[in-house]
């Protein structure tokens, strides 16, 4: 009799035990998700500043537009992991400040879980210190800066390939394809522009060259006619230009009516739609020299139903933004939220932001839906590589072409 009173006391006292260890290792997974910034039962909130107004606004409204189409649609089918995402989008208008401003406010006031779809050189490489303090992950940034590429930074991850790739297969087609040895460098007086001019100057370099001329204009001013002299007067073949799309679409303008009529790249920033519609609608140009403007895409064409991705964002942006034409700007924002929510996915149901890094890191060879596989690891944060060139077109829109079967 006593030892079945024993065996039971012991075996009460056991299961006390492993009760309360049991307790002790749910509430310790509760407590996980309850310190995780932004993350509830029932909600992932993440943060954004880019230029949804001023003289750069096509540019930020349309990344968040094209991420949004696709957060939208998964928010309606039960989010991820059973949470919805919520995306705060801040206005920075392209000025630093106030991009600084607005991530400060992001972290410290609304307690985002990560940051996501920021917009520009300028703006970004200014938050990379707040970043790295507050060890909070930002994905998906619209900007080629090697800065934010190099070195590594544990928590910056960017999607898009870099400017100097864009540069390197600008100056590919101009010296390698068609054979010019003069060129020239037109910028915005800034980290983008230095940015840029610095990876031409690179592959320039590579083939034993250098630039004829360079001239600069301010970030947001319109002012360029003395630059457009300098490098008309170098007698440049072909110019690469760096900026916004009103400026670059003004100094085409003005070389043109100069009778200086080389061929002009500009990178994927500048925002194809908008170009040409300044270039078609607020400048003139003349049709004729349409073929001359190049500007190079780290996206498939957003007109083509090649790619299953492109496919999708094609009918759900008509979906959420009926309004709203196809276009590069928005496709990379689309880009940008598929990886943001795959990473999300993989992260799991007890989501911290350390499981959400060494989520990102875990995506090798992740077949994205546009042609080039996307892989990540911890000494890789970047997920694409590849650049489309592309050439504005008699129906007034930037279409890719081939370019001796190297890049799309």
């Amino acid at each position: 009799m006593k030892k079945t009173v024993i065996f039971i006391i012991t075996g009460i006292l056991l299961l006390s035990l492993f009760s309360g260890v049991f307790w002790y290792i749910g509430s310790r997974e509760k407590k996980v998700v309850a310190e995780a910034p932004g993350v509830s039962d029932d909600e992932i909130l993440i943060g954004s500043s880019s230029a949804l107004g001023g003289y750069a606004s096509f540019l930020g409204s349309q990344t968040v537009r094209g991420s949004l189409a696709y957060i939208n649609e998964v928010n309606e089918n039960g989010g991820v992991n059973g949470r919805k995402i919520r995306l705060i989008a801040y206005d920075d208008e392209y000025d630093p400040e106030k991009t600084v401003e607005n991530t400060q406010k992001l972290i410290g006031e609304d307690g985002v879980f990560a940051l996501f779809d920021y917009v520009g050189t300028p703006t970004s490489v200014r938050i990379i210190d707040i970043v790295d303090v507050a060890e909070v992950p930002l994905l998906g940034l619209f900007t080629g800066a090697e800065t934010l590429r190099s070195p590594i930074r544990p928590y910056i991850f960017n999607v898009r390939d870099s400017y100097y790739s864009e540069t390197e297969a600008a100056i590919s087609y101009f010296v390698d394809e068609l054979g010019f040895s003069k060129i020239a460098v037109f910028y915005q007086n800034d980290a983008f522009g230095q940015t840029v001019l610095t990876g031409t100057k690179l592959a320039l370099t590579r083939r034993g060259l250098d630039p004829v001329a360079s001239a600069t204009y301010e970030r947001g001013g319109m002012d360029i006619s003395g630059a457009a002299k300098t490098i008309r007067e170098s007698e440049a073949q072909a110019v690469v230009m760096v900026g916004t799309y009103s400026p670059l679409a003004k100094f085409v303008k003005i070389s043109n009516n100069e009778g200086f009529k080389p061929y002009f790249h500009t990178v994927s920033f500048v925002g194809s739609e908008a170009f040409a519609d300044e270039l078609i609608q607020s400048q003139g140009i003349n049709e004729s020299e349409y073929e001359k403007i190049i500007v190079t895409q780290v996206v498939p064409s957003p007109f083509s139903k090649e790619f299953p991705s492109v496919r999708e964002y094609i009918d759900l942006s008509k979906k959420y933004y009926p309004g709203d034409e196809p276009n590069y700007v928005a496709l990379e924002g689309f880009v940008n939220a598929k990886v943001l929510v795959e990473a999300l996915r993989i992260a799991g149901t007890e989501l911290t932001r350390e499981r959400f890094v060494d989520a990102l890191e875990s995506m090798h060879d992740f077949d994205i839906g546009v042609g080039t596989k996307l892989g990540y690891g911890e000494r890789d944060h970047q997920g694409l590589d590849g650049v489309y060139y592309s050439r504005l077109s008699k129906n007034g829109v930037f279409e890719t072409f081939e370019l001796g079967g190297r890049s799309r």
